[in-house]
Formats: C-alpha cells, sequence, structure tokens
C-alpha cells in the first residue's frame, strides 16, 4: 500500500503518511498506453451515484492534460477487470476513523493503482463545498491518483498536491509546479493549449462539474 490519508487536529488537517520509506521516488511507472479505471460503488453521503463517477473522473483529467503518454478510459461493464479500482470501503478496511483514504502505487502487482475510499466520513464532491469535517472528493482523489501513478509526497512545496498535509479550510485542488514536472519526468508533456487548462481548472474551481 502506498500510503494512509489520515485527519489530525480536529478533523481540519489532512495528513498523509506513505508506508514505504528509504526511496527519493517510486521506481515503477506505467507503461506507455490505455488506463481503464472505474468507480465499483457509492457513498450515500452524495445523492447521486452519477456525481461520484464524475469526481473520479474530475480528478484523473487532472492530470491527463498534463502527460502525453498515458490515456485514461472509464469502464461501465462491471464485469470488466479494469486497472484502476476505486471503491467506497467500511471503516473496518482503513486503521481507523482517521483515515480518509489509500491508494497502491504501479508495480505492486494487481492491486496496483487502486484507491479505497473510508465510507465512514461524510463525503462532499469538490473543494467548493468542503467544510472543515466534510472532505472533498475531487482533491483528494487527485493526491490519491498521483500515488496511483506513481508519485510519493513532496515534502517541500505547500502548493504542491501531493504535499504531506491538505488544510480544510483552504481549497486546493490544482497542481502545482513540482507536481507538473514530477508527472511529465514519468509520463511525458502533453501539447496542449494553456487557456484549455484554465478551463477544466475554472470547472473545478467553480464546481460546475457538477451542475
Amino acid at each position: 500500500m502506498s500510503h494512509l490519508c489520515e485527519a489530525k487536529s480536529g478533523f481540519q488537517k489532512l495528513e498523509f503518511h506513505e508506508n514505504i520509506e528509504g526511496i527519493n521516488e517510486w521506481p515503477h511507472s506505467w507503461p506507455k498506453g490505455e488506463i481503464t479505471y472505474r468507480l465499483n460503488n457509492h457513498t450515500r453521503d452524495i445523492p447521486k451515484a452519477s456525481l461520484q463517477d464524475r469526481a473520479v473522473t474530475v480528478a484523473l483529467r487532472v492530470w491527463q492534460l498534463r502527460i502525453s503518454d498515458l490515456k485514461f478510459r472509464r469502464e461501465r461493464n462491471p464485469d470488466v477487470s479494469v486497472d484502476f479500482d476505486v471503491s467506497f470501503q467500511p471503516l473496518e478496511k482503513f486503521s481507523g476513523k482517521g483515515v480518509l483514504a489509500h491508494a497502491w502505487f504501479p508495480g505492486q502487482g494487481k492491486i496496483s493503482g487502486d484507491c479505497e475510499i473510508n465510507d465512514e466520513w461524510n463525503w462532499t464532491t469538490h473543494s467548493a463545498l468542503q467544510r472543515l469535517s466534510t472532505p472533498p472528493l475531487v482533491p483528494i482523489l487527485i493526491h490519491e491518483f498521483g500515488h496511483s501513478l506513481g508519485l510519493r509526497h513532496d515534502t517541500v512545496t505547500r502548493e504542491s498536491i501531493m504535499y504531506p498535509s491538505f488544510d480544510l479550510g483552504q481549497k486546493k485542488n490544482r497542481l502545482g509546479p513540482r507536481d507538473i514536472i514530477r508527472i511529465q519526468d514519468r509520463y511525458g508533456k502533453r501539447r496542449i493549449s494553456q487557456r484549455i487548462i484554465d478551463y477544466f481548472q475554472n470547472r473545478r474551481d467553480k464546481g460546475f462539474d457538477f451542475d
């Protein structure tokens, strides 16, 4: 397992903890090509299942806009195996109530890339709706999928989405400069207009993906 996401300080500050130590960068990446994914179940916290599916897609799109070597495709058939299995899980799957989610790095066998979300929490879809005790699904998934793609924590730069903590009092749902450099080192730089990147960033900031 790549890491655990834990909440500290009265559920106001989320701290991400890895349990694999001793290396600066995870040595394994996904081969060039298509990555399939699926949210396999849904939480009761967010009334529409379609909004939860969309949150997964929006979070992966943040990375997709920056890289050239991988393409993400949602698989709707529940009987087909996928690369990234994403699911809400009961509290007993985690080490405690404070754990929000965990994910696996590539190169760890069948579970590579998988992400499990602690359904004990009261989830909302995106950062515009977050509260001090209500974590936003999209930013947490962006962070988790960074690990699914092979990124470890960035302990240097606070604006990084891969920084080891997340303050629910602030809205944070974009990649920092170091996140972009690190992911492009692994999967190539996508040639795309900054205007398109800004358009999707604005949609995330305003929550327009969930209207």
